[in-house]
C-alpha cells in the first residue's frame, strides 16, 4: 500500500496510508490529510490511487505544491521516493508503506546522492566567486564570526537551535549580525562574510533549516547608499539593466489601495473580510503588524520584481527590528528588502545604535514570543556591550545565497541549488 511520510517539522515520521481513493490534503477539518499549517490551504492538493499509479494534483492553492522542487501545474504521476513539497512542509511518497518508520527513515538515509546536479553545483560556485569579486572591487574585507554564540537575535519570528556545552547554553547563529557588528565597534569598516546560519522553522521551496547567508556593513553608508549598493549587486548577479525602489506605504496604496501607515485597526478588519483569500482560522485575534503582513505575503509581495530587481523601503516604525526610526519621519523605520520575482532575497537597515532602546526592543519580542508559548532569549549579549562601547554609524544587509543562486540559476527550490537538504543531512 502506498504511503506519506512526513520528513520535516513537529510530524516528522507522521505516516498516511493510501489506499486506492481519492484523498484531499489540506488543513480543513474535512480533508482525509488534514494538516493544521497556516501556510496550507484549506483544500490543498489530491491524491489518486489507483491500481497501477498514483496522481498528485494542487488544488488551486495559495502556496502552490511542489514535485522534487518543480511547481505542479496540473497534475503528475508520483513515484518511489519523490518529494513533495507543500507551503513549509516536506512529505516523501513511497510505493509501499511499512509500520516501522525507523526502518522507513533508514531507507531514506541510503539516498546519498545531492539534490543539486554536477552543473549547479559548478555553476552555484561561478556566482559565488563573482559575487566575492564584487566585495572586493567595493574595498570590503571578508571576516569569520562565531556559529555557535552565547549571543542570539531575540525576534518574535526568528526560532535559534539551542547547543549546551559544559553547562552552558549556546545558539547556532541565524545571522553572523551580532559578531559582526563586535567587529565594526571594535574597528573595522567594510566586511562581508558568507556562512552557514541556522533556523528552526519548516522546510519548503524556499527554505531549509541550515543556510547559506552573505551579510556585509559599511560604517558611514547612508540608506540611499546602502540600497544603491544592493540594487547594484542585485542587478549585476542577476543580470538585469535596472532594479527599482518603492515605499512600503506607496506599494500598499498601488495595489491595495489604502494607506498602511495610517490605517485603524478597524479599518484594516474590514478590508481584510472583503478581500478574496484563504485567510488564517484565527486572524481576527491578530495585530495590525500581523495583519499588514498577511496582506503583503498575499497580495503585494507575489507582484515585487517581476520586470527587475525591486526594492521595498520604508517599513512601518512598529516593525523597524534592528533598523533606527527614520529621523524626520517616525511612522518609518530605515529598513529595506529586496524582492526578484516575489522572492525575499535580502532585508537591510540603517542600523539602531542605541543600546537602551535595543533593551526595549529585546523585551518586548520576548513578550511576544511567550504569547506564542516560545521560550524568552537572553537580552543581555556581547553586542549590547559593543553599543554602550561606541556602534559606529553604519548599514548592514543581509543576503540568502541559495535564494539568489535558485533564481540566477532558473531553478523553482533550492533544494535544486544546494547538495544536502536537511532531510538528507
Amino acid at each position: 500500500m502506498a504511503c506519506l511520510i512526513i520528513t520535516n517539522g513537529l510530524d516528522q515520521g507522521r505516516l498516511f496510508q493510501l489506499p486506492e481513493g481519492e484523498y484531499i490534503l489540506g488543513r480543513d477539518e474535512t480533508a482525509d490529510i488534514q494538516i493544521e499549517l497556516s501556510a496550507i490551504s484549506r483544500r490543498h492538493a489530491a491524491f489518486e490511487v489507483g491500481p497501477a499509479e498514483v496522481i498528485l494534483r494542487d488544488l488551486e492553492s495559495s502556496n502552490g505544491t511542489y514535485h522534487n522542487g518543480e511547481l505542479v501545474k496540473n497534475s503528475v504521476t508520483l513515484e518511489d521516493g519523490d518529494a513533495i513539497q507543500i507551503a513549509d512542509l516536506t512529505l516523501t511518497f513511497q510505493l509501499e508503506s511499512t509500520s516501522d518508520v525507523p526502518d522507513a527513515e533508514n531507507k531514506m538515509h541510503k539516498d546519498f546522492a545531492s539534490t543539486a546536479t554536477v552543473e549547479t553545483l559548478k555553476a552555484r560556485s561561478e556566482l559565488l566567486k563573482r559575487l566575492r569579486n564584487c566585495f572586493y572591487e567595493a574595498g570590503f574585507d571578508e571576516v569569520e564570526t562565531p556559529a555557535l554564540s552565547a549571543d542570539t537575535v531575540v525576534d518574535r519570528y526568528l526560532h535559534p537551535i539551542s547547543v549546551e556545552v559544559g553547562s552552558r547554553q549556546y545558539w547556532l547563529q541565524t545571522s553572523p549580525e551580532f559578531g559582526m557588528k563586535r567587529l565594526l565597534a571594535s574597528g573595522m569598516e567594510a566586511i562581508f562574510q558568507v556562512c552557514h546560519v541556522y533556523r528552526d522553522e519548516e522546510a519548503g521551496p524556499f527554505h531549509n533549516l541550515e543556510f547559506t547567508m552573505v551579510e556585509w556593513y559599511r560604517v558611514g553608508d547612508t540608506t540611499e547608499q546602502a540600497i544603491k549598493f544592493l540594487g547594484e549587486l542585485a542587478i549585476t548577479l542577476l543580470e538585469y539593466d535596472r532594479y527599482e525602489v518603492i515605499s512600503y506605504q506607496q506599494a500598499f496604496q498601488n495595489i491595495l489601495e489604502f494607506d498602511p501607515l495610517e490605517v485603524s485597526d478597524q479599518e484594516l478588519v474590514g478590508i481584510i473580510a472583503s478581500l478574496d483569500f484563504d485567510t488564517p482560522e484565527d486572524w481576527r485575534g491578530m495585530g495590525k503588524d500581523d495583519w499588514l503582513d498577511l496582506l503583503l505575503t498575499e497580495f503585494i509581495q507575489p507582484r515585487l520584481g517581476l520586470k527587475c530587481p525591486c526594492i521595498l523601503r520604508d517599513y512601518p516604525a512598529s516593525q523597524s527590528a534592528l533598523a533606527r526610526i527614520h529621523p524626520t519621519n517616525p511612522l518609518v523605520a530605515e529598513r529595506f528588502e529586496l524582492f526578484v520575482k516575489g522572492v525575499e532575497l535580502a532585508n537591510g537597515y540603517h542600523e539602531l545604535l542605541d543600546a537602551d532602546e535595543l533593551e526595549r526592543r529585546n523585551i518586548k519580542a520576548n513578550a511576544l514570543r511567550q504569547l506564542d508559548d516560545r521560550p524568552k532569549l537572553p537580552s543581555d549579549s556581547y553586542l549590547s556591550a559593543a553599543m554602550r562601547h561606541g556602534l559606529p554609524d553604519c548599514c548592514g544587509v543581509a543576503l540568502g545565497f541559495d535564494r539568489l543562486a535558485m533564481l540566477a540559476l532558473d531553478k523553482t527550490s533550492i533544494n535544486q541549488v544546494i547538495p544536502f537538504p536537511f532531510p538528507r543531512a
